[in-house]
């Protein structure tokens, strides 16, 4: 576990389960909060002019949604909702939120979301080298960085690396590979192939119950069964509450 300090905002509009939020937070120490607001509207404000790490968000400030917070920010931090009714899971989902945390906030249900939030910050810290895989595109080796991975799939000794300037082969087993990423920012579906997370766009069953995934490029994929679990707890926080 990272245990690097995070700093932290917190955006509820109700005084109780402000001062619940802050008691249950003092559990972990690594977490600095170092703000607090009632309204979107200060929160912009504070945001605007202060970089954080985390923001806890209420996605139900007055009479506004906090998710409309975070389109207008220039400069999103990580963010984990917490809510009592988690309704807007897929419009969070596409703007990329860590995690959905049902209120009264729980001490075990904050350490996951808590632990995926240190997982994204010690993605977004590695070195460009280690973000940075040698492949083989178009007859030419070249650096394909971790960022530019939309899907990679094994096939035999090496991993096809899907990115938008075509497909990319490296020598490689798959596992050996996978072991490489941060896992929070990929889907195993199964059958030897990953997919991005911030691929997804939607997600739904077939007529066989298969879980298939509507990926941003308009394709789709299946995941396996033995992976569907996983796969959806991931994709839908309400799966893992």
């Amino acid at each position: 576990m990272n245990t690097e300090t995070m700093s932290a905002y917190l955006v509820e509009d109700e005084p109780l389960c402000r001062a619940d939020f802050r008691q249950t937070l003092k559990a972990f120490p690594d977490v600095r909060l170092v703000g607090e607001t009632d309204t979107i509207p200060s929160a912009e404000r504070f945001l605007a002019s202060q970089t954080v790490d985390l923001l806890f968000l209420d996605l139900s400030v007055g009479r506004e949604n906090g998710l409309d917070l975070i389109e207008r920010l220039p400069h999103r931090p990580l963010v984990i909702a917490l809510t009592a009714h988690p309704q807007h899971a897929l419009r969070g989902f596409s703007l990329d939120l860590v995690d959905y945390v049902l209120k009264p906030v729980e001490k075990t249900r904050l350490a996951s979301a808590l632990e995926k939030a240190r997982q994204r910050k010690l993605a977004s810290q590695l070195q460009p080298a280690r973000l940075t895989f040698v492949a083989e595109l178009d007859g030419k080796k070249t650096g394909i960085a971790l960022e530019e991975i939309l899907a990679a799939e094994s096939m035999g000794n090496y991993v096809l690396l899907h990115t938008p300037k075509g497909t990319a082969i490296k020598r490689s087993t798959f596992r050996q590979f996978e072991e490489k990423l941060p896992p929070s920012l990929f889907l195993d579906t199964g059958r030897g192939r990953l997919v991005a997370l911030r691929q997804v766009q939607s997600w739904s069953r077939n007529a066989e119950g298969k879980l298939i995934l509507q990926l941003r490029d308009h394709t789709e994929t299946s995941v396996a069964k033995s992976r569907t679990s996983e796969v959806l707890q991931k994709l839908d926080p309400r799966k893992s509450l």
